[in-house]
């Protein structure tokens, strides 16, 4: 019997073959649902040495990419990681969150900008790592 497992990556950054890739696709330019399955640090690593939680510490960061974007996106979805039903992998996520962009590069200026560097500091410190998934609204079911 072949295995169907497929292995997943929790990353920080994407690298620049994904962001040209998310960047070029064919519906890029259409509005953009990014699946975001967060991983918290247990504790925080500010350069200060701040003592919190990883999870705290990426709140910190979504308040304030919410006041700098918030007329940008739109949060359709956020809440826990509770418990598999189907498949393996408990305990690979804490959150999940769904985003809406109008477009790629819209979600791409959102990341780039000076104001966004300025909190990135919080979703670094916080985050152990993600799988950030661009989606679109085709209504395949």
């Amino acid at each position: 019997m072949k295995d169907n497992t497929m292995p997943t990556l929790n990353a920080l950054d994407p690298t620049p073959e994904q962001i040209k890739e998310f960047l070029s696709h064919e519906k890029a330019g259409e509005p953009v649902f990014m699946l975001n399955l967060l991983k918290f640090k247990d504790r925080a690593t500010y350069k200060d040495g701040e003592d919190i939680s990883g999870r705290e510490a990426y709140g910190r960061y979504a308040k304030g990419f919410a006041k700098i974007n918030g007329d940008q996106t739109e949060t359709i979805f956020g809440g826990n990681a509770n418990a598999f039903l189907i498949g393996e992998g408990q305990g690979e996520w804490d959150a999940v969150a769904i985003v809406k962009y109008d477009s790629a590069q819209a979600m791409f200026d959102a990341v780039s900008s000076d104001a966004y560097r300025k909190i990135h500091k919080h979703r670094r410190a916080g985050l152990a790592g993600q799988l950030l998934i661009s989606c679109d609204n085709e209504k395949v079911f």
